[in-house]
């Protein structure tokens, strides 16, 4: 049996040993500052090598840029691997709950702890966000694994979350919600919710409303409760919504959660919702589909301030857009987040993860999307053929400005603008049709899957 706790923590200062790494790069010192990076890095555990790559990708990025391995042979694959740790992050093997379980987080300090995560929020947050960890201010990040919206629990972690409770939109808690801060004495503080959910439930999706025909639909087995969401795209059906990837400010304010007593609860204040800058910070599942991806034509919103962070309850997320937390991790997070009692403002860093948009999103099985479960240090494994897919075309060799502008945006960390070039393409001639081809492959999937579920039905 492989043992699911790693044994080789040093006393690294993943901050301190970042900032020198830094400074070579500002000084011009590119070979020192690639030889210290691959030299500090070499003996740490995945967790480790990634929160230092993560810490020098946000500390130098404009210097970066200008590196070219001119002069340094064997800079190459150290230039590439920060390229990439500018982008989404892996979601770390950890629960708080199962001693037994995979803990990447085993035999850290408490600092290391932190800035695995500070890493991940300097390296996708906004310049306000490194700004209020300065304050000793809490900063909440999420962590997302794409998840359809007809999922529902079958988490060994969640009691009577079994086969009662399976196909039927209720939500998966596969998401983490974090709470870092700094102290005025240079104290790190870590709380990690590893049963939250940053994704609406399809029991609220009015695609989900019983009528004659759904039995063909991936809303087949979802019990529906209720409409939400807006019209997005001008037809007669509401679209469910969800928060983009990025960086919020949100406000006290309370929600009636089922199952809770503590009514806390925050949302976006109102400038965050009113700033131009925010024109695409809400999704749309536009088509229907249960995901949110490119697909969706006219997808991409203004942020409301409708959209929360509060408490689900045990068996079922509560979400229609909202970002929930498990009932019984709630009063440990909302802890967490007031520990600064001067603090009436939270910065939210909001991000994908790998196997997040536009990386790996599995159209598989709609009705029973389970979270990858990795060994310690073990990154997802993609299958040649799909690596080879995934490979994104020179800049520049399409000639095609959105698309350019979207690579572009990505190759640098920069989401918002990645998300706002996707969406000017889907929206394009060109991208309509390749919206047309997809729907029209997904129909057919879905009308195969259905043929194969009664099959088996009919086989028993």
């Amino acid at each position: 049996m492989t043992n699911p706790h790693p044994t080789n923590a040093t006393d690294i200062d993943i901050r301190a040993t970042a900032d020198r790494i830094i400074g070579h790069l500002r000084q011009g010192q590119n070979v020192g500052a690639f030889q210290m990076l691959e030299r500090e890095r070499a003996e740490e555990r995945a967790v480790v090598q990634e929160a230092l790559d993560r810490y020098v990708v946000a500390g130098a990025r404009n210097e970066l840029s200008r590196v070219d391995g001119a002069g340094m042979p064997d800079a190459g694959h150290s230039l590439e691997r920060l390229r990439q740790a500018g982008g989404p992050p892996r979601i770390p093997e950890y629960n708080r709950l199962d001693a037994s379980a995979p803990n990447e987080l085993i035999g850290l300090t408490a600092s290391q702890k932190y800035d695995v995560y500070a890493s991940m929020v300097e390296s996708r947050g906004s310049d306000a966000v490194i700004g209020a960890i300065r304050g000793h201010e809490s900063v909440i990040l999420g962590l997302r694994r794409e998840t359809s919206t007809v999922a529902s629990m079958d988490d060994p972690r969640i009691p009577g979350a079994g086969e009662a409770e399976l196909h039927r939109g209720t939500g998966v808690y596969d998401d983490h919600i974090v709470v870092l801060r700094r102290d005025s004495e240079g104290g790190r503080h870590l709380f990690i919710a590893d049963r939250a959910n940053t994704e609406p439930a399809a029991q609220y999706d009015a695609h989900a409303r019983p009528a004659p025909g759904r039995e063909a639909t991936p809303y087949a087995d979802v019990v529906w409760r209720r409409s939400e969401g807006e019209r997005a795209d001008g037809d007669t059906t509401p679209d469910l919504g969800r928060m983009a990837e990025g960086t919020f400010e949100m406000l006290r304010t309370t929600h009636p959660a089922r199952e809770v007593r503590n009514d806390f609860s925050l949302r976006p204040t109102p400038e965050q919702a009113s700033a131009p800058r925010n024109a695409s910070l809400i999704q749309r599942d536009t088509n229907g589909d249960g995901w949110f991806t490119q697909g969706d034509i006219d997808g991409v919103q203004s942020l409301n301030d409708s959209f929360k962070i509060h408490a689900g309850s045990r068996y079922n997320t509560d979400s229609a857009g909202c970002q929930t937390i498990h009932r019984d991790d709630y009063d440990d997070f909302i802890r967490a987040v007031r520990a600064n009692e001067r603090q009436d403002r939270w910065q939210y860093v909001l991000t994908s993860t790998e196997g997040g948009l536009f990386h790996d999103v599995n159209r598989g099985n709609e009705q029973r999307v389970q979270p990858q479960r990795l060994q310690p240090q073990q990154r997802p494994v993609v299958p040649a053929e799909e690596r080879q897919q995934r490979q994104p075309p020179e800049v520049g060799s399409l000639n095609d400005l959105p698309i350019d502008r979207y690579l572009i945006a990505a190759l640098s960390g920069d989401s918002a603008s990645a998300d706002r070039a996707a969406t000017e393409f889907a929206r394009s001639e060109e991208g309509r049709k390749i919206g047309v081809q997809g729907e029209a492959w997904l129909s057919q999937h879905q009308i195969a899957e259905q043929a194969q579920s009664q099959d088996r039905q009919m086989a028993r």
